[in-house]
């Protein structure tokens, strides 16, 4: 079941193990910056295999067109079905899943790709960026087609969060379901990004529960993110 979260842009996904997991889709800018990246790398590639084939003349013309098919088409297709990410994708920490959150397969890889030229109809990539425009997720019609997602690959937190305020880890007075224990983690995960007056104004919507308004709110909040990644929730 997927259900979309607004405050980061995540799709909060509960698996039938019971296992769940947010996934956070890539934009149109960052998967743009991921296409010019390996477009840059294919170009360099091609030019220096062509460099190397025009010397073997007439038979030299015809190996160039087969390493351009060979690099246009496969060079996404070989990196995505090793490890769901390119060079480009990786340079901005980008990953092409299935919608339910699983690594890719082949054939949701070759799907996805085969579509490209869909997409980049009638040129510079419109009706793919248009595609993506008009969905919450970002998808492209290769996208849609099979089955596919790419999104951030977030890091491990190995540590404490806004260590601090540690010193006020105690048990939080109200008790929170596994999901809003998850929403907690993330607006203190998020609090490095956003201004002291943003993150009153979020804290302020449960000044009521928290008893607390303002920084004071802030501060609770914090220390109860702490307290639940100190729980391995």
């Amino acid at each position: 079941m997927m259900q979309y979260q607004g405050l980061d842009n995540k799709f909060f996904i509960k698996l039938p193990e019971g296992v769940s997991i947010n996934l956070v889709p890539a934009g149109i800018v960052v998967r743009s910056c991921a296409y010019l990246y390996d477009f840059f790398i294919r170009v360099i590639v091609f030019g220096l295999v062509a460099a190397i084939l025009s010397f073997l003349g007439d038979a030299g013309q015809g190996l160039i067109l087969i390493a351009y098919f060979i690099i246009t088409w496969g060079y996404y297709i070989a990196f995505e079905a090793k490890s769901g990410t390119t060079p480009g994708k990786k340079r901005f920490n980008l990953k092409v899943v299935q919608d339910n959150g699983l690594p890719a397969t082949l054939s949701n890889i070759i799907i996805r790709n085969l579509l490209r030229p869909a997409d980049a109809f009638p040129f510079g990539y419109c009706l793919g960026i248009a595609t993506m425009s008009f969905n919450k997720s970002y998808k492209r019609i290769g996208d849609w087609s099979a089955g596919t997602l790419v999104i951030y690959q977030e890091k491990n937190v190995g540590t404490l969060l806004n260590s601090e305020n540690t010193s006020q880890e105690e048990p939080p007075k109200i008790e929170l379901a596994i999901d809003e224990q998850q929403a907690v983690i993330e607006f203190s995960e998020r609090c490095k990004k956003l201004s002291p007056a943003r993150q009153e104004e979020l804290a302020n919507i449960l000044s009521a529960a928290l008893n607390a308004k303002d920084e004071a709110a802030t501060n609770k909040l914090k220390s109860m993110a702490n307290f639940y990644l100190g729980q391995k929730i």
